[in-house]
């Protein structure tokens, strides 16, 4: 399976993760499926666009944020190299400015313990994007390494081949 860091739980109106016990799923799989589709932030029943999947990196790191949670600095990553990789300037743009922005916020104590500074930190994720060659590099080695070869895709999202 891949992720891209975006998984989402079944969500209860009660607001508590939803649990299937084992002796009750052949009742409640599929309605927890309906459910979880209509809960979804991201497409199911297609594939989401490149731009959709990049603003929900966005949108998850600034909710992180406003609830408290550890800073979401591996999603930002994500979003702004998936978004250079893709040559999607304007998503690089929005993300780094996002970035840029939530890292002043981010507390110290719940940064990774290889930081050294949000200048640092963003002066990496500049330099990464600026360098398409390893951005490509980046890509076909993980075509290769999930046997994605056959997959159909294009910058904005799966319809091409590699």
């Amino acid at each position: 399976m891949i992720s891209l860091m975006l998984g989402q739980r079944l969500e209860r109106p009660s607001g508590q993760p939803e649990t299937i016990l084992f002796s009750r799923h052949g009742g409640e799989f599929q309605d927890a499926a309906r459910t979880l589709t209509e809960q979804s932030r991201l497409p199911i029943g297609s594939p989401p666009s490149l731009e959709e999947i990049v603003k929900e990196y966005y949108a998850v790191s600034v909710a992180r944020q406003q609830s408290g949670l550890p800073p979401a600095v591996i999603e930002m990553e994500d979003g702004i190299l998936i978004s250079a990789a893709a040559a999607r300037s304007d998503l690089v743009i929005e993300g780094l400015n996002l970035a840029k922005e939530l890292a002043t916020m981010w507390p110290k104590a719940r940064l990774p313990l290889d930081w050294v500074s949000a200048e640092a930190w963003l002066g990496g994720l500049a330099a990464k994007v600026g360098d398409s060659g390893s951005l490509s590099s980046i890509v076909e080695s993980q075509i290769v390494k999930h046997k994605l070869g056959k997959i159909r895709y294009t910058a904005a999202g799966v319809e091409g081949s590699p």
